[in-house]
């Protein structure tokens, strides 16, 4: 097998040159890299990361110990451990106990050996002292789980308390009388109490308690159908509600009682038992992140940390079996989101029994059916670009509030920087969020990682290359990932840029107008600052020479390049860039803030037509689309919602992770859609006078001074005019 000194030969540099390459460190010079990196390769090189450790005296691995697989709960964890030590640079390895304490010790004498950085633990241990004694780690890098044992430095667990009394809480709403509570050892602290806060609150009902190591729990199942069965039975697994389902399968010929269980959040559907939901994934991710810090001297980990619990899953109302009467008839442009609605539709109408028909048209003909002075007709409900609300909403759609108690409760609960922007005209709702959007920076994590390309960046610029700022880094980046400006570019263009309609080239402006701290709607009227449009319109240009050029209508055309590899960068909406999230480059997608931090707000909003009079089935409608497993159906199928705690479904989190940033953005976006006294403009109107502007430009009609000049002077004209401004 080939050695370093072999390679170092082969490539002719010096060992240590080798040294650093292969280890990802030191300053070493592109071409060198390249070389080392052609000589290991021919030579068949293959890194040993366990001999790298050992001389290294750190594996930077982690060992995660648990008692099954099988379980999902155990399962769901790990998949959020893993994920998130992988992407700190970490390896696991996984150990099963099987709750067997010789099983325990035995695996921490493997782990000894094996110089691990630290552990996460789900031990059937007595006492945490075997773990300090055996293993020659940090304490502190030890951490517990659910089970707090004797000594235990670093603790995590969901809190079982609280669970136990939300528990009770719906036993005695549903006033049970009798029940049964089937749970682990109680010398575990999770089992004991989660199982004694119930029978402590349920002291007025007859409750019959099983406790049962993991080995047992199938034969003793069987014992809640001897002397009566149960109203109801509440057990600390999905695993021990599954086992009680096959024991009364097989060991009674009474009805099964209601299985109350704590159980894993999951998307999936399943009316088989009551779940209290606990987030594993999620508390998974927070845990390592945890250790990694503590680890990486970033942050001491918290002796204790309790996570909060989900809670119980919404009881699913019972299938209509007698459908009503009623149509809905849906106005709504082709979308990833429309999609997934057409899908889910079915659900809908099997709960409601309320059938609802999707009118799928272009944004230029919704605008148009808007437009018209008899009202909408033919459509109960229409979802429409969010800029539009100002001037549409009142003349279109019902005011909200006030229709139905629940639903006002839910629209006082959104935030406020959401009511602006999507739903209020003059302080009053009159539309909902449904696929809001905000642009945001994707990049392609796998080049802005690479060694080689981080090199020659630094060598081309003397700087390190990170996610750009403000448009003069980003522009820098366009250039050195365009091929016909920098030859070794891994990606022909940098960036792509939308030039097919005025209104799109408009918005192409103004995140960079906007970036420079400028607005549109002063205190001086409509008017753009002379120096930063000045400035912005330069950072524009210097783009557009160098960035591929789309004349298309949208901007889905520059995320499929994106997807494709041509572009390294695409500054887009996040409802356009979901879509590609399972295409190959799916998992190298990186996202960042706009450069300035200034993006633009999109996306669409529905309200209910002025001219409907099903009211009532409009608002079960808005209701349901704002329910958190609906919402979650909806971004598992490539849409977008404005709901966001869909962000607590880790499997969400992993297909889109720029949406855990995305309400922090959203609440900096911008959309100047009304004047400084709240009154509303027809922003369509005005993007287009700004795009038709910036096209004369672009054309060599005019220059930038030129243009700048013939769009203050439009913009003058335009607030001035009632029809582009609702003057009072």
């Amino acid at each position: 097998m080939a050695t370093i000194k072999d390679i170092a030969k082969a490539a002719g540099v010096s060992h240590g040159t080798v040294s650093n390459v292969l280890n990802g460190r030191g300053n070493v010079s592109a071409k060198k890299i390249r070389l080392v990196e052609e000589a290991a390769r021919q030579l068949g090189y293959k890194i040993n990361y366990k001999a790298q450790s050992l001389r290294s005296g750190v594996t930077k691995s982690i060992s995660i110990i648990i008692p099954s697989i099988e379980s999902e709960e155990y399962a769901q964890l790990y998949k959020g451990l893993d994920k998130t030590l992988t992407e700190w640079g970490y390896r696991t390895h996984l150990y099963i106990t099987y709750d067997l304490q010789l099983n325990e010790q035995n695996i921490l004498k493997e782990i000894a050996e094996e110089r691990v950085t630290g552990i996460i633990t789900i031990s059937c241990l007595d006492d945490a002292s075997i773990y300090y004694n055996e293993l020659n780690i940090p304490k502190e890098n030890i951490l517990f789980v659910n089970r707090k044992i004797k000594n235990s430095k670093a603790f995590a667990a969901f809190d079982f308390v609280q669970a136990g009394k939300e528990v009770s809480s719906y036993l005695s709403e549903n006033q049970f009388q009798s029940i049964g509570i089937f749970v682990d050892e109680q010398k575990y602290s999770s089992e004991q109490q989660f199982a004694e806060t119930i029978a402590g609150e349920m002291k007025q009902a007859s409750v019959k308690m099983i406790t049962s190591p993991l080995g047992q729990s199938y034969s003793r199942a069987f014992e809640f159908w001897e002397n009566g069965t149960p109203d109801i039975i509440v057990t600390s697994s999905l695993s021990r509600a599954q086992l009680l389902k096959n024991a009364h399968y097989y060991g009674s010929d009474d009805q099964q009682p209601p299985i109350l269980c704590l159980a894993p959040t999951e998307a999936a559907f399943d009316d088989q038992f009551i779940k209290y939901q606990q987030n594993y994934q999620l508390f998974g991710h927070h845990i390592a992140e945890s250790l990694m810090k503590q680890v990486n001297g970033q942050e001491k980990i918290a002796k204790n940390m309790i996570f909060a619990n989900s809670g119980l899953e919404p009881v699913h109302a019972p299938t209509v079996n007698n459908p009503s009467e009623t149509n809905l008839t849906m106005l709504t442009i082709p979308s990833p989101t429309t999609d997934a609605l057409k899908k889910l539709l079915p659900h809908f109408t099997k709960k409601t029994g309320i059938h609802v028909s999707l009118a799928i048209h272009t944004y230029e003909e919704i605008y148009q059916v808007l437009s018209e002075a008899s009202g909408n007709p033919s459509y109960d409900i229409v979802r429409m670009d969010m800029a539009w609300l100002s001037w549409f909403g009142k003349t279109s759609f019902h005011p909200l509030q006030g229709l139905d108690r629940e639903f006002d409760e839910i629209i006082h609960n959104l935030p406020l920087h959401i009511k602006d922007n999507y739903m209020n005209v003059e302080g009053v709702a009159h539309t909902f969020p449904f696929d809001p959007s905000v642009q945001m920076l994707f990049y392609r994590k796998d080049l802005f990682e690479d060694q080689m390309i981080k090199r020659m960046y630094f060598e081309k610029y003397k700087e390190q290359l990170t996610e750009p700022a403000d448009y003069e880094a980003y522009t820098k980046l366009v250039t050195f990932f365009t091929q016909s400006c920098f030859s070794q570019s891994p990606t022909t263009y940098g960036t792509s840029v939308t030039l097919g309609r005025p209104e799109i080239i408009a918005l192409e402006f103004l995140t960079r107008y906007y970036a420079e701290g400028g607005r549109l709607i002063t205190t001086n009227g409509m008017t753009l600052d002379l120096p930063k449009a000045t400035q912005a319109l330069h950072n524009f240009i210097e783009t557009l020479n160098v960035a591929q050029k789309l004349n298309e209508s949208w901007w889905g055309e520059s995320v499929n390049s994106f997807a494709r590899g041509e572009t390294a960068m695409v500054i887009g909406f996040m409802n356009h860039v979901s879509r590609i999230a399972h295409s190959e480059v799916g998992s190298f997608i990186g996202s960042a803030p706009v450069p300035g931090n200034a993006p633009l707000l999109g996306g669409g909003v529905i309200g209910i037509s002025k001219s409907s009079n099903k009211i009532e089935a409009a608002i079960q409608f808005m209701k349901w689309v704002n329910q958190t497993e609906i919402a979650e159906q909806i971004s598992l199928l490539g849409g977008t919602t404005g709901k966001t705690e869909i962000n607590d479904n880790y499997t969400i989190r992993t297909l889109y992770p720029w949406l855990q940033d995305a309400s922090k953005w959203s609440a900096q976006g911008i959309r100047e859609t009304k004047t400084l006294n709240g009154t509303g403009i027809n922003s369509k109107k005005l993007e287009l006078v700004i795009g038709l502007s910036l096209e004369k430009m672009l054309k060599g009609v005019l220059s930038v001074e030129q243009t700048i000049e013939e769009m203050n002077r439009q913009l003058a004209g335009f607030s001035q005019n009632k029809e582009n401004v609702h003057i009072e």
